[in-house]
């Protein structure tokens, strides 16, 4: 007697053919910065990759589980997923990738390879060629600034206008803020809530003629016990 197929199994395996023979996700386009970090916590300079790729996936831009970046002929890589890196969206492009990939020296220039990988396990890569802007950091006029009272004094070595991230207790970013050179009240860049939970702060300039970005920091806000009594006792610090 000829066994027959269960229906129920022939239509799980169809089920699962159709949810896997999507077509692989598509680079459409990379965007890379080269950022030199003056890390007053760390000590030093250093540079940075700030990389963010424009993708798009037949299954949804959800679809995609994994991003990594290798420069092959020095052993790198960096590997982001869901949890560490940063998706925005602009005028219906999709794009994902993370600021602040280090090796801890120098981003030099070359190949850089990227790869993609869905939920399904299909794959596409590409390679792009950062070029190496080769500034020296003793030439470099880094923006910085020093928190007095309940004020920030910004400076900006000319450069402007320049960029404020604002990070909580965690490292988690809060918000960021245009600024020009200048001293203002923190409650008139932050909202009074924000200005609770804010805890240090970077500065960023982007040169985008030059190709290369400056960032200073952490620069540590008023302590935790002042902001919440609301007093202006914050000193000007550099972990």
């Amino acid at each position: 007697m000829k066994k027959l197929f269960p229906f129920s199994a022939f239509t799980g395996l169809l089920i699962l053919l159709f949810s896997c023979s999507g077509s692989p996700p598509t680079i459409i386009n990379t965007d890379w910065m080269v950022v030199y970090t003056k890390d007053f916590s760390r000590g030093g300079v250093y540079a940075e990759l700030n990389f963010f790729a424009q993708l798009e996936d037949s299954d949804g831009i959800e679809d995609i589980s994994e991003i990594s970046i290798h420069r092959d002929d020095l052993g790198w890589s960096w590997n982001l997923n869901p949890d560490n890196w940063v998706s925005y969206s602009v005028e219906g492009e999709s794009w994902l990738g993370s600021n602040g990939l280090t090796r801890g020296g120098s981003i030099p220039g070359g190949d850089y390879r990227l790869l993609i990988v869905d939920r399904s396990g299909q794959r596409n890569e590409t390679v792009f060629k950062v070029s190496d802007p080769a500034l020296e950091a003793a030439s470099l006029t880094f923006p910085s600034l020093k928190v007095i009272d309940d004020s920030l004094l910004i400076s900006t070595g000319g450069r402007e206008p320049v960029v404020l991230w604002f990070y909580n207790d965690k490292g988690v970013l809060i918000t960021e803020k245009y600024s020009a050179p200048g001293r203002f009240r923190i409650d008139e860049i932050i909202s009074s809530e924000e200005k609770q939970i804010a805890r240090w702060v970077m500065i960023y300039f982007q040169d985008e003629i030059g190709g290369y970005g400056l960032k200073s920091g952490p620069f540590l806000l008023a302590p935790e016990e002042d902001r919440a009594a609301d007093s202006s006792d914050g000193k000007a610090s550099q972990p």
